[in-house]
């Protein structure tokens, strides 16, 4: 004879379901006001260079930030400071994947356009140091953490746990594809092209470091990855 508890053991649990959607939701949003943040920047609602720059990304920050907060609020916090540590095995994976991932963008770079992609564009004039300054805080610090924190510190946990354990790889997979897909959706290349190379640079670096995630259960190499490989590219195209 069951008892209560033996059938509320048996229920499903949709609290990960639920976040999941939660999550994809606030994907969604943040492509939606991302458009809408640069159709106001084209029309010229937003004149100041630093003010577009700030508006494009808190229109992306936000809605990224409010699915973390409501997925972290209901769930267990006696780990999260664990997740977040970088031992030295991380550090140096961490600097592996960036070394991969930025030689296989250069690889595809040269193959699609003769180009690596990595070269300060042309300028004229004096280029403004302050628009120069909050993009890259926002390119190197702000926008690595968050996309960690969302894309494997919650998505690609909670869709392994959905998962059998042979099957469990998917999880880091779709994440990585999702990951991919936001940043040509976001507008991250201006051709076809040009964003099947991003696609598949993004994929690769969400790749790997999804599988960082999966065999240390942290986010802290995850982290410092996209920190360095999106410092690679802001120091290699700083006006010089």
């Amino acid at each position: 004879m069951s008892t209560e508890s033996d059938v509320a053991s048996a229920q499903p649990d949709t609290s990960r379901q639920r976040d999941l959607v939660i999550l994809l939701v606030a994907l969604g949003v943040a492509v939606i006001l991302a458009r809408v943040a640069s159709g106001f920047t084209t029309s010229g609602s937003i004149q100041p260079p630093v003010l577009q720059v700030l508006v494009a990304d808190v229109a992306v920050w936000l809605p990224l930030i409010a699915g973390i907060v409501w997925v972290l609020r209901r769930s267990a916090s006696t780990d999260r400071a664990a997740r977040l540590r970088l031992g030295v095995g991380d550090a140096i994976f961490a600097i592996g994947i960036v070394i991969l991932c930025r030689v296989f963008d250069v690889f595809l770079g040269l193959a699609f356009t003769g180009s690596t992609g990595l070269a300060p564009a042309p300028s004229l004039g004096t280029p403004d140091e302050t628009l120069l300054i909050v993009s890259a805080i926002g390119i190197v610090l702000v926008s690595p953490f968050l996309e960690e924190v969302f894309f494997r510190g919650l998505f690609q946990r909670r869709m392994a746990a959905e998962l059998t354990p042979r099957t469990r790889f998917l999880a880091v997979l779709l994440t990585a594809f999702l990951f991919a897909v936001l940043h040509v959706l976001l507008g991250a290349a201006g051709t076809q092209l040009e964003g099947f190379r991003v696609f598949l640079t993004i994929f690769a670096l969400g790749s790997l470091t999804g599988t960082l995630v999966a065999m240390t259960n942290r986010i802290g190499g995850a982290i410092l990855a996209h920190v360095l490989f999106n410092a690679v590219a802001v120091i290699a195209t700083w006006p010089r």
